[in-house]
């Protein structure tokens, strides 16, 4: 039977794998998209010079040529992965935090409850303080950041703080280190640094800034005149799409047994299941942060889903969670503590 140590190792093995087959995904991306530029060119030529496709010559000249351009392209595109695929393990949990806006540290003097509960759990358990982040949102939710337990730190919203009680927030904190001492929070700060990245260089090759910041006539004016570039506009579409490509897939390969693991840690060392039961109840009431938005992977970090709520389809089939249900949660809890069912949905 696997033990919670079992898992901790499995995290920080995942954790290097990922980071190592990243440039080895994204070369073989950048071949395919290299032989579909070529295909395409080829196509346009036939097309205006005989108005008659031949595919078996097009697709001759198109993978000769590619394989031509990819003497030079793939090194590269490799070398450049893995060299992000390496800041990805060493400062992968900045990054998350410089990902998502208004979040700042939060002092002693800030937050007294906050703080003074989690320097009490990590004194019971011997583990460091992380440090803790306040995100700037009135609705209720948190997650944990860092690359080990020695270098982590909490985000909490600034409505869990004001409204949760003490045995509440203690539980939810409670929570969140169990996932830095799961090294949960560096699987994912890596894989989100590594698709970031790329997603966000795809925008900027591709709009000429940040997608955010993509004015509503952009396409009108597009139209008006002459494209921009459009060798850099074809290379920043194909980067957006394997970053929109990967990124919504990955999370059919997280296991959501990560946030019951954690629950039932929780529970261990706060002595307390039905605070955390009454916890997740009142956040799932009110989880959307919508600094969050469009943010999937920091969302699956999260105490609970944070993109409001789920989809007919998602309720249905249960493809796309990344959390289990907050009533199966709920229920796990009750049958260690035996007295909190949570209350009816209206």
């Amino acid at each position: 039977m696997a033990t919670a140590y079992d898992y901790i190792e499995r995290n920080k093995r995942r954790s290097i794998v990922l980071a190592a087959l990243f440039p080895l995904s994204f070369t073989l991306f950048a071949y395919l998209a290299v032989l579909f530029f070529y295909l395409l060119l080829g196509v346009l030529s036939y097309y205006h010079s005989t108005n008659v496709l031949s595919f078996g010559s097009v697709w001759h000249q198109a993978f000769l040529s590619a394989h031509d351009a990819c003497a030079w392209i793939l090194p590269f595109c490799f070398a450049v992965a893995a060299f992000w695929g390496w800041i990805a393990l060493k400062q992968g949990d900045q990054i998350v935090l410089d990902t998502v806006p208004g979040v700042r540290v939060l002092t002693k003097w800030d937050a007294y409850d906050a703080y003074t509960l989690l320097e009490n759990l990590c004194l019971a358990s011997g583990e460091p303080m992380p440090t803790l982040y306040v995100l700037p949102d009135e609705s209720m939710n948190a997650f944990a950041v860092g690359m080990s337990p020695e270098r982590a730190g909490i985000v909490v919203s600034a409505g869990l703080l004001k409204r949760l009680d003490r045995v509440q927030l203690e539980a939810v904190l409670a929570h969140e280190m169990a996932h830095i001492r799961h090294y949960d929070t560096r699987l994912m700060a890596v894989l989100i640094t590594c698709l970031a990245f790329f997603t966000f260089a795809g925008e900027f090759l591709f709009y000429g800034t940040e997608k955010e910041n993509v004015p509503d006539n952009y396409w009108d004016r597009l139209g008006q005149r002459r494209p921009r570039f459009p060798l850099l506009m074809y290379v920043g579409a194909m980067l957006m799409f394997y970053g929109y490509f990967i990124a919504p897939s990955i999370r059919f390969a997280l296991s959501r047994a990560r946030e019951s693991l954690a629950d039932a840690e929780a529970a261990r060392a706060t002595r307390h299941p039905r605070a955390l039961a009454r916890a997740l109840w009142r956040v799932s009431e009110d989880s959307r942060i919508e600094l969050l938005d469009g943010l999937d992977l920091i969302g699956a970090m999260c105490l609970e889903r944070p993109q409001g709520k789920e989809t007919l389809f998602e309720r249905l089939s249960g493809v796309g969670r990344s959390h289990p249900p907050v009533e199966e949660r709920i229920r796990a809890l009750n049958d260690m503590d035996g007295l909190f069912d949570g209350p009816e949905r209206k």
